[in-house]
This record gives C-alpha cells, structure tokens and sequence, in this order.
C-alpha cells in the first residue's frame, strides 16, 4: 500500500517541489496551503488522471482548528499517515528597530506555532501505530544568525529547539522527526520579502525535495536526524 504524507505549504517553493517528487516515488500526498487556487492547480500537476491518487485542503497551520481538521481529512481520506513535512513558512527582513509587532507576530505564528500545532496533530495519529515521520523545513537561519532577520532567525531557531525536543520525546516510539536546514532557495518566498542574494546562486527547491525524499526513504534501523543542505557557494 503506497504511504502517504501531509504536505504543508504545499502550493508553492519547496513544499510543492516535495509534492512533486513524493508523487513521483508513488507516495498518496495531502497537500495543505492557505490559498485553494493554488492547490487546485497543484492538483491538476500531479493527478495526471488519477483524480484520487491526493487530495487537498485550505489549510492556516497557524489556526488549531485547521490543523486538526486537517489531519483528521487526511486519516479518514486515506486511513493512514506515514510521513508529515512541514514545509509552510514566512519571513521578513530588516532593522529589528523597524520590524512591526505584526511582522514579529506572523513569523512565529507560522514558523514555530504553526509547526508545533502539526506535529502535535501528526503525532496524535503516529505514536498510536509506533510509526511516522516528521520532517521540519527549517532554514540555516535556525542556527546561524543574520542581522536584518532577527524575528526569522528567532522563528526559526525555535522550531529547531522543538524539532530537537520532539525527537527525543518519540524516538524510542517509533516515531522519526528529521530537521532539514537549507541554505537559500530560489522560492517564491524571496518574491515576498525582496531583495536576497542572487537567485542564479541559490539552490533549486527540488534539490531540497530531494534531501526530504532521501530522509523519508531510510531504512526502519536508520534515523537521520538533521539534514544540511547548502548552495555551491555556501551562505549567500
């Protein structure tokens, strides 16, 4: 029976490029985003057809409510869930003297909260059937510190601390959680918060999606639990 796996973030960047490349290997994918659209058309990329192969759903990993609905649509759509990347992120960037509670607000909202409130669904689901991974898409700026991106930085280096800790609480229940810390990708992320180094320099989103397939296919007595993935050039 093909594994599945709950995909956030999944209508654009590395999520969808995951979504792309956990299809491909033959993985049932719930995919979640904020917008509809957006999934829809990442459903028309990979259905190919086989309209019920995965499925979709509008999804604000910062909202309890959606996550748990989520999680729940997922089971009772396909009666298992193997596998959770948590891949929905934002950022924003500038003097912190500059940076609104708003800003500081929503980063940590989606970046730490968000990915505590999945997990904490996901594991609600694994740690029953001592089965599962999580895989947290983090970023180097959860352990390397920019000036400009103090509430990223802060978001981020939380969601390690938690992808530590979780890994710790579940492993011995047969519960995997993996930390994936990519150095800059070429995202629409980038698009949203201007400016950022090259995008000719950065690495290709499926080059990560790649790192995230290779985690979730390691073998049972194998558990790799941080992934560093960097451009050619190393920090841009």
């Amino acid at each position: 029976m093909s594994r599945v796996c709950l995909i956030t973030g999944a209508s654009r960047g590395i999520g969808r490029a995951t979504a792309r490349a956990l299809a491909e290997a033959g993985w049932r994918l719930s995919l979640a985003a904020r917008g509809r659209d957006a999934l829809d058309d990442v459903l028309r990329e990979l259905d190919g057809g086989a309209a019920d192969a995965h499925f979709a759903s509008v999804c604000d990993v910062t909202r309890e409510g959606d996550v748990a609905g989520t999680v729940q649509a997922t089971v009772e759509r396909f009666g298992r869930l193997d596998a959770v990347v948590c891949a929905a992120g934002v950022g924003g960037f500038g003097p912190t003297t500059e940076t609104t509670l708003e800003s500081w607000n929503a980063q940590v909202a989606t970046n730490l909260t968000g990915t505590f409130l999945v997990c904490r669904e996901a594991l609600k689901v694994m740690l029953p059937r001592r089965s599962g991974h999580l895989v947290t898409v983090l970023s180097v700026a959860a352990k390397v510190a920019f000036p400009g991106a103090a509430a990223y930085c802060a978001s981020k280096w939380g969601a390690y601390g938690l992808t530590k800790a979780l890994a710790e609480e579940v492993r011995r229940e047969g519960v995997r959680v993996t930390a994936l810390l990519p150095g800059s990708v070429d995202t629409p992320f980038w698009d949203a918060v201007g400016g950022g180094p090259p995008r000719e320099d950065m690495l290709r989103a499926e080059r990560v999606a790649h790192a995230i397939r290779y985690a979730l296919d390691a073998p049972p007595d194998a558990s790799l639990d941080e992934i560093h993935i960097m451009p050619p050039k190393g920090i841009l």
